[in-house]
């Protein structure tokens, strides 16, 4: 337990064994799963942690209670790496009275059919709960990134509890993040928390942080990672750029997936060639690297050219794996260029761009290079005529997708469509085509 400040306390723990997140995604040091404790005129907890941490967590909260009794217990965000304690503590403290949101609800008893609550509130848009010296003011924020999230605001101390955003794949010992030894490999691993999963729900991050922009905000406190402070401007800004897929800096990112390996060197040869022009470039090679990096590293580069081998008539599997990540997570805004690779049947450039094709507001170049078994002079002539396509003042304004924005009145889900279904229900509160309206 560490004080943050007044009456408010971290109670969160790294697990620096912990490898794989959510059953995919690589870790570099553990992970961090954060719980935080008021001790004002009434307890209050906020959230839990993950099942493997909770023997230590509950030995830590009944430290700090100190014989208290636990009033409160808020209840952020159901997913199941910061539930692992709720049954533990409804039976510790039966008369706690439960702070959820009814989506939240249902969850906790789906996946907890045997436990009981005994007393509970269902929080609404602008709810508060008064602990003595200080507050929390609730606001929804559907699909960051589940259906159920709600995030809370202490006026008292300026404090915004942000469940999963502005969380990273990281473990810590000082708590705030401008402490944080390599300040680079923070905002990496920022990056690629928030593009892995978050990523999806730019609209609803966007909603999320108009919501937050009404309070002023000195801390933030999310549910993995460090608190921030001082780098909160820093954050704001790349959480903005992120959830508009804007991109953080002019160049180019090159994708490779290689069989043999001359594809590889086709795109080596790319990053030469865009070197020699001046134009900032990264490389990832699908061979080696984790395709949750090369995800990451998407969001950073408003340009993205992927060179891919032909593959027993498909595409070789971690660009597939790669493409079918870009489409998931919605990719936006991006300049794609193909060069494909196939020494009797190419066919990746046709597989990438029918991959892609569903994904909207982005464009592709209209020169593309096919490589016969290994890259020649007369490939290279065609390399420099897609740079130069790709910076050509024609294309400097990304294609905009004819699509409407249609939100729900009630919770502020936003669907993306042409039109408005006449029998759409929303997926979130369940309201129907009359509690939508066009917000574009």
């Amino acid at each position: 337990m560490k004080q943050i400040c007044d009456e408010l306390y971290f109670l969160g723990l790294n697990n620096p064994q912990e490898r794989i997140f959510e059953g995919e995604i690589p870790l570099l040091k553990g992970m961090s799963y954060n719980s935080y404790l008021y001790l004002d005129k009434a307890t209050c907890l906020l959230d839990t942690i993950e099942v493997p941490l909770v023997d230590k967590f509950i030995e830590e909260l009944q430290k700090a209670l100190n014989g208290r009794k636990l009033d409160y217990f808020v209840i952020h965000h159901l997913e199941p790496d910061h539930t692992g304690g709720i049954v533990r503590i409804l039976e510790l403290f039966p008369d706690v009275e439960v702070y959820i949101s009814p989506m939240g609800l249902n969850l906790l008893k789906q996946f907890f059919p045997s436990a009981n609550i005994h007393k509970h509130h269902l929080i609404k848009e602008g709810d508060t709960l008064s602990l003595g010296k200080h507050q929390l003011v609730f606001f929804n924020a559907p699909m960051v990134h589940w259906p159920e999230v709600v995030m809370s605001y202490d006026p008292t101390i300026r404090t915004l509890f942000s469940a999963d955003g502005f969380g990273s794949f990281t473990i810590f010992d000082e708590l705030d993040s401008s402490l944080y030894p390599n300040q680079d490999e923070l905002i990496d691993e920022a990056r690629r928390y928030y593009t892995n999963i978050v990523g999806k729900y730019g609209e609803q991050v966007l909603s999320a942080l108009t919501k937050a922009s009404k309070f002023s905000i000195e801390r933030i406190c999310p549910l993995h990672g460090p608190i921030h402070t001082k780098l909160i401007p820093q954050f704001l800004d790349l959480y903005t750029k992120w959830a508009s897929y804007m991109p953080e800096k002019d160049g180019v990112l090159v994708v490779s997936a290689s069989v043999y390996g001359h594809t590889h060197a086709a795109a080596q040869k790319m990053v030469e060639l865009l070197n020699k022009k001046g134009v900032t470039c990264e490389m990832v090679n699908l061979n080696q690297d984790d395709v949750t990096l090369a995800l990451s590293k998407s969001f950073i580069y408003q340009n993205v050219i992927l060179f891919c081998s032909t593959f027993n008539m498909f595409l070789f599997p971690k660009m597939e794996q790669y493409l079918s990540f870009l489409v998931s997570h919605n990719i936006q805004n991006k300049t794609f260029g193909f060069v494909e690779n196939g020494s009797w049947a190419p066919q990746a450039k046709r597989l990438m761009q029918e991959k892609l094709k569903c994904l909207p507001k982005n464009r592709y170049l209209d020169t593309s290079l096919t490589i016969k078994s290994a890259l020649k002079d007369e490939d290279v002539n065609v390399m420099n005529k897609m740079i130069e396509e790709l910076f050509s003042p024609h294309h400097n304004d990304i294609q905009k997708a004819k699509k409407h924005h249609f939100k729900c009145k009630i919770c502020g889900f936003i669907l993306e469509a042409d039109c408005l279904p006449s029998d759409f229900v929303c997926p979130i509160c369940g309201r129907r085509h009359d509690d939508f309206e066009q917000v574009d």
